[in-house]
């Protein structure tokens, strides 16, 4: 390669962080980032970094990589719900800053509230929503994240392992990750994501409520 070419390259690729950046930044202010962020861990105290990373993943991607198909779906839903205890908790929680996703309790459904009919139907509309993420743009978008969350100076626990653990994740092309165990111990979650339209149209029939930040 010359010496024209790889100052070519090289330019190319400041470009298009720059695009990438000031698109994320746009979409995303930091402010917002930041309020998503501390939302998560005031009730959430024992969030890792791998937890914040799920809600921003699944706010960017949505559901569609949980269900497969309708019928393996209602059955899963069945299945978690004969084994959970309702916490009475009707909130509906966004996922990362709110743009496309929330999680909706279970014990909505668990305590009748809304009808296991309607909230599966729900969720399988969202997963249609499901992008099939870009690993190199939702990169770039991360790094953004990150940045915020090490300038807010937070303890998180594991911090640089998970860190280290998501970086090579995303390196191998992969972007999915499950809750940490500290946060599964502490908040024993049942949920399912649903998109702002599907949430609208449940909200519109029995009135749920939903925190924003």
């Amino acid at each position: 390669m010359t010496k024209a070419q790889r100052s070519f390259f090289i330019s190319l690729i400041i470009t298009t962080y720059y695009i990438l950046h000031t698109t994320f930044l746009t979409a995303q202010p930091a402010s917002t980032v930041r309020l998503a962020i501390e939302a998560q861990l005031k009730q959430y105290p024992a969030s890792t970094l791998q937890d914040i990373y799920k809600s921003f993943f699944q706010d960017e991607f949505g559901p569609g990589h949980l269900a497969p198909d309708s019928a393996g779906a209602a059955g899963y839903l069945e299945y978690e719900l004969a084994g959970m205890t309702s916490k009475r908790n009707y909130i509906a929680e966004p996922c990362g800053t709110g743009n496309n996703f929330y999680r909706v309790p279970l014990d909505l459904v668990q305590d009748s509230i809304i009808p296991k009919e309607e909230y599966l139907e729900a969720f399988l509309e969202s997963a249609k929503d499901f992008k099939i993420p870009d690993i190199e743009e939702w990169k770039a978008k991360w790094e953004m994240i990150l940045t915020e969350i090490e300038r807010m100076n937070v303890e998180l626990p594991n911090f640089e392992a998970d860190k280290k653990t998501i970086a090579e994740m995303l390196d191998r092309g992969e972007a999915v990750v499950h809750h940490s165990e500290g946060y599964i111990k502490n908040y024993d979650p049942h949920y399912r994501i649903i998109s702002k339209a599907e949430m609208e149209k449940l909200n519109s029939k029995f009135k749920i409520q939903n925190s924003k930040f």
